[in-house]
């Protein structure tokens, strides 16, 4: 729809009183529905069986429904086939905050479009083929499932795709409204019986048969937002796939193979991340020993669904166990790069999908590094305050409230770090787990009074763990009075930076401590910022953004660097990063040639080079 319609469609909703937001615009939504349909089926006001199924959403408030009656006569001019997908204009109308809350996600068309496309591809398409999308939300999928079916098959009647071809499954009720409701506009038909059902994919058994294409985007809700007795019913239920910190849409990878037909195909857009992360590795194995993987689409880093912080891939599996050559296609900075590679080289602890060229340097480096960061390096999270407006000062607050100056401590957030220097902002932390008595710092009781409220108010000092003025999670003082090797939670490169001047760290910043004196970290800090570790720590991590990177311990504990004999290391220690890529160099046998190959995987065109040591 034109702006200024929706422009005066939210005057509407907000002019509506009694109701949530959400409760508002899914009425509003209803009514243009009502609309759209008189003037798309050009039918009498009594056939409407669909709105008085779903009369749960009608608030009956009657100069709303004047009111969008009256826009939508006066706009129907301007109403193209986009604007019956009624999903598109519920995506347009929630705020972000509305999404994330309710889990809504619709997949872009042209994604759709891609999905489709490829399957197609693959399989044959007959009046006895069955497709289902198990999280159909609004309806895109099945939308353009009916009608490419009908432009590429016209023998075949509409009202047949319909009721014998497609079929939807979603936990909410409203977007069941929004697919049939897509597919009635679509089609121009109403009297039809669909198989589009509320109901949980996962859990409720339905009588539909097996599927010929099981196709969507599944939820992607991670162990923090799944309720405790739901997470239970998974684990018992999809244990060869889902455990501890798993993400749900994993279990649809499971369930999806139960309701395959023999020669079927599976293709869903999921989180890129079940590639690396430390528990999807039950997933990577039931994916590698029950499917031939047809594609992996992998889009790097880059984030395709609009205010997400999500980046996707596209799998595409078929329901067999033969060898299989995987197509991956990358994408690096909006350029598709596309190779083959063999299923059985995948590894269950990480698929590690490169070119061949770049996967035999990280062979290399892999069989050379001869020990894993865990067991010299104990890698912990900064400090958690609960409430950074109270325990973050700055010197004129220090000044005015005359705060004890035995419990500031020198603060640094994620942006501060680089690998050459730390950027410090003159910021402090009120250390106030060092106060053993309110009595003690009265100037900084006084200062952190005013924040007494919201203090009290975290979680645990509502259960009693933290007295109200203590930090949240102040963690071990003397792992961050102690010289340390710090790094910021995500970042573009390497940023590993050697502090010896006492910085206290947020949450989104990390920190090594030496388990073993023998080692030197000047040795350990050259080693994690050369090009070669680089290099073989992104082809492992996941990226989170574009030439963005997640640094995080799970993973980082897991990679194996190379530490030379003691005596080696110490006197490395001494010399500067052309010494280390001699010595690394030398070491993995890495020459000239593949040097310019690790560049090239490192700095991207376009992208400049990455801050030198």
């Amino acid at each position: 729809m034109i702006k200024s319609t929706v422009n005066k469609i939210k005057a509407v909703i907000n002019d509506i009183e009694g109701y949530d937001y959400v409760s508002k615009v899914k009425y509003v939504i209803f009514l243009i529905c009502y609309e759209l349909y008189q003037i798309k089926m050009e039918k009498s006001t009594d056939d409407t069986t669909i709105f008085n199924e779903y009369n749960n959403f009608d608030l009956g408030d009657a100069e709303a429904r004047e009111r969008i009656a009256a826009l939508m006569a006066e706009d129907s001019r301007y109403i193209e086939d986009s604007d019956l997908y009624s999903a598109l204009l519920y995506e347009k109308l929630l705020t972000a905050e509305d999404k994330k809350a309710l889990g809504q996600v619709y997949t872009p068309f042209e994604i759709v479009d891609s999905m489709l496309n490829q399957v197609f591809q693959i399989k044959n398409i007959g009046k006895n083929t069955k497709i289902l999308d198990p999280a159909c939300g609004g309806g895109y999928f099945l939308i353009e499932l009916y009608k490419y079916i009908n432009n590429t098959f016209p023998e075949i009647d509409k009202k047949y795709i319909i009721e014998h071809m497609l079929y939807g499954i979603d936990v909410d009720n409203f977007s069941i409204f929004l697919s049939k409701m897509g597919l009635m506009l679509h089609s121009g038909l109403n009297n039809v019986d669909f198989n589009i059902y509320d109901a949980d994919f996962l859990i409720d058994s339905l009588n539909t048969g097996n599927f010929d294409i099981i196709i969507g985007n599944p939820p992607y809700v991670g162990h923090k937002n799944t309720d405790k007795e739901y997470k239970k019913t998974l684990y018992e239920k999809y244990s060869d796939v889902y455990y501890d910190k798993s993400d749900i849409s994993y279990c649809f990878f499971k369930k999806g193979k139960e309701m395959l037909k023999e020669d079927g195909i599976i293709s869903f857009i999921t989180s890129r991340y079940f590639m690396e992360a430390l528990y999807a590795d039950k997933l990577r194995t039931f994916l590698k020993n029950n499917f031939s993987i047809a594609s992996i689409l992998d889009y790097n880093g880059t984030q395709v669904f609009k205010r997400t912080m999500i980046s996707p891939a596209i799998i595409t599996l078929l329901n067999s166990q033969n060898d299989s050559i995987i197509k991956y296609v990358k994408v690096n900075n909006d350029i598709f790069e596309s190779y083959e590679y063999r299923q059985d080289k995948l590894k269950d602890s990480g698929w590690v999908i490169l070119k061949d060229e770049d996967e035999k340097i990280f062979e290399k480096i892999d069989s050379v590094s001869n020990i894993h960061i865990k067991d010299i390096l104990a890698i912990r999270q900064g400090i958690i305050t609960g409430c950074d407006k109270a325990f973050i000062v700055n010197e004129e607050v220090i000044e005015k409230y005359k705060i004890e100056t035995f419990l500031l401590r020198k603060w640094i957030k994620n942006s501060n770090i680089s690998r050459k220097t730390i950027k410090y902002n003159n910021l402090y932390l009120i250390y106030s787990d060092i106060i053993q008595d309110e009595k003690d710092c009265p100037n900084a009781i006084n200062y952190l009074s005013q924040f007494r409220d919201v203090l009290m108010n975290r979680r645990e000092c509502a259960k009693g763990i933290r007295k109200w003025y203590e930090l949240q999670w102040g963690r071990n003082k003397s792992d961050f009075e102690n010289p340390k090797i710090i790094f910021p939670y995500k970042s573009k490169q390497n940023n590993f930076f050697y502090d010896e001047s006492a910085y206290f760290c947020s949450a989104d910043v990390y920190l090594m401590n030496n388990l073993s004196e023998d080692i030197p970290l000047n040795y350990l800090l050259s080693y994690l910022n050369s090009e070669i570790f680089e290099f073989y720590l992104k082809c492992q991590v996941k990226k989170v953004g574009k030439d963005v990177y997640e640094y995080y311990p799970n993973k980082l504990n897991n990679l194996k660097i190379y530490l030379p004999q003691e005596n080696i290391a110490q006197n490395f220690s001494y010399l500067g990063k052309f010494s280390i890529e001699i010595l690394q160099k030398k070491v993995f046998n890495i020459d000239e040639r593949e040097v310019n190959i690790i560049k090239k995987y490192l700095y991207k065109e376009g992208d400049g080079q990455i801050e030198e040591v």
